[in-house]
């Protein structure tokens, strides 16, 4: 028997069984499965989302976002906080409410989506160009580092509405484009404009973007000038992505000052400034930053107040060591042949995010892991992508399998866990109901029950923030017009009671300092709500911020 013409008609036979038809088929079932498990991930961290009370802040980006819906889409009048949110979320926000209305529902949809569509992108780059069960593998690990967030820090940092983890969108998208797409002249123009567009959003996505790809490209190219003897074999691409990153920059300052001279939003600058902390301070950041990478990762088991939420923790320290294993790889090969660019673009993202964390002014317990969130996809990533194939070559892969199949178990165990525990109503939507029951619809208030409240009555009520002390416009997250007594008219001052920080912010004695005593004043619950009979905003001081008039 001819052994050729055998190999030649087994290669027929095997060509002819992966007919196209089959081809097409598989791949049908591959992204119907794909859009299937997007739709439960979306339902599971809605419903997580739903067990964390909204507060004040993003409800104001729910105020935005329905401002510009009704044709104010420059935001004209607007303070903002010192992130904008504005190619992101906003937009998203926009076509969440033009279906369903501006509800506070709105905003856990909103957390749910950016979460699954982060999930989903990490899964697909930390599966690269590997087929089969190297790519299978990879994806699981990438993905599975992120599938259950933990309970109550984990949802307040992940799960509440704007607040960074949007900004990993584009970036993620940014990386794919390096990762599959080939390279030809459009390639570094598509990165610079995803780069602009997410550093528009969100000043973080300079650092753990930009500036990375700056680093990363331009150390390929300066390896490649070293070790190669032909000039001509340069890679062009990797000089004209790193000059796409630096420009972004610049033009991301550009675009944000147009906006504002055109009459658009006023962003202040941080608030903490942005220069280094003080030598005495790192200490103490560098234990915070470990904390928040805990958080991030939902192994934060200090502090956990039942034992399912430390068992559940403590389950995620895999989590965290294969995210660690990862990160150390893809450091010891930084500057190896074998680097491939997406990899040194996650880990110079890391780095510069890890040290600006620590060394900055914006580290502190839990709040500080919002700075740092984009460490959470980049080290899953790099996970599923230099752990994955060793995995699946090592001598002990069917026990490695097994052992990852448990840990899915786990985690999967973890998310359904976290979706039995009780919805939260949002903050004071029983005030928001009880002001549209006696018919006062425009007032003033503390900060934190200001902006919650009006989103509480579907934009019924209106209460407008005030300083600490109440003799003041409070102008974060807020609009000039609320406070312009030409156009606007409060009535009415609500404050509170408890809890007792919230309390000490605007207190009932420092109202009738400012407005002299009240017509009427009602008690329920924790809030006094004390009415006038002539317009507030004539003697409340408005500051003058970012070209915006002035009044009282």
């Amino acid at each position: 028997m001819d052994t050729g013409l055998t190999d030649q008609a087994t290669g027929q036979h095997a060509s002819a069984g992966r007919s196209p038809f089959r081809e097409r088929h598989g791949r049908l079932l591959w992204v119907t499965a794909a859009v299937i498990a997007c739709l439960v991930l979306f339902w599971c961290y809605l419903r997580q989302a739903q067990t964390y009370q909204l507060n004040a802040d993003p409800a104001g980006q729910a105020l935005q976002a329905w401002d510009m819906l009704h044709g104010n889409p420059l935001l004209r009048g607007w303070w903002l906080g010192d992130v904008s949110f504005y190619t992101v979320e906003l937009p998203l926000n926009m076509i969440i409410e033009s279906i369903i209305g501006l509800r506070p529902v709105e905003i856990h949809v909103l957390a749910a989506l950016i979460y699954t569509a982060v999930v989903l992108l990490t899964a697909l780059l930390a599966k690269g160009g590997a087929r089969g069960g190297e790519g299978v593998v990879r994806a699981l690990l990438g993905a599975g580092i992120l599938l259950a967030p933990s309970l109550v820090l984990g949802t307040r940092v992940l799960m509440q509405g704007p607040d960074h983890l949007g900004t990993v969108v584009p970036i993620l998208v940014m990386l794919l484009v390096l990762d599959r797409a080939p390279e030809r002249w459009w390639v570094p123009v598509l990165v610079g404009v995803l780069l602009t567009l997410a550093q528009v959003s969100d000043v973080l996505a300079t650092y753990a973007a930009a500036a990375a790809v700056a680093v990363a490209c331009g150390v390929r190219v300066c390896l490649a000038i070293v070790r190669s003897q032909r000039p001509r074999k340069l890679p062009w691409c990797d000089g004209w992505l790193a000059a796409a990153a630096v420009i972004s920059i610049g033009l991301t300052h550009l675009i944000l000052s147009g906006i504002h001279a055109a009459g658009g939003f006023y962003m202040p600058p941080p608030k903490n400034g942005t220069g280094f902390a003080p030598l005495a301070a790192l200490p103490t950041h560098a234990w915070d930053t470990g904390y928040n990478l805990l958080i991030l990762f939902g192994a934060d088991f200090f502090g956990q107040s039942g034992t399912v939420g430390v068992i559940l923790a403590l389950l995620h320290l895999a989590g965290v060591a294969l995210a660690l294993c990862g990160l150390v790889i893809g450091l010891l090969g930084f500057f190896g042949r074998a680097a491939d660019r997406v990899t040194q673009v996650l880990v110079a993202g890391t780095v510069i995010i890890v040290v600006a964390g620590m060394f900055g002014n914006y580290m502190s317990k839990v709040v500080g892991a919002h700075e740092i969130v984009t460490v959470l996809p980049f080290c899953a990533v790099l996970a599923g992508r230099l752990l994955g194939g060793p995995l699946v070559r090592a001598r002990l892969a069917p026990l490695l399998k097994t052992a990852l199949a448990v840990g899915l178990a786990a985690y999967l165990g973890a998310l359904a866990y976290n979706d039995t525990q009780p919805i939260q109503a949002p903050l004071h939507v029983d005030l928001a109901d009880w002001l549209q029951a006696h018919h006062l619809t425009s007032g003033l208030a503390p900060y934190w029950e200001s902006n919650i409240t009006s989103l509480d009555s579907g934009g019924q009520v209106r209460l407008a923030p005030l300083k600490p002390g109440g003799a003041s416009a409070n102008p974060y997250e807020s609009e000039w017009a609320w406070f312009n007594p030409a156009v606007s008219r409060a009535n009415f001052v609500v404050t509170v009671s408890s809890p007792p920080w919230d309390a000490s912010l605007v207190t009932t004695d420092e109202v009738h300092a400012q407005f002299g005593p009240p017509a009427r004043t009602y008690h329920f619950k924790e809030y006094t709500v004390m009415v006038y009979d002539y317009n507030l905003l004539t003697r409340l001081h408005i500051p003058s911020l970012g070209g915006f008039a002035a009044g009282g």
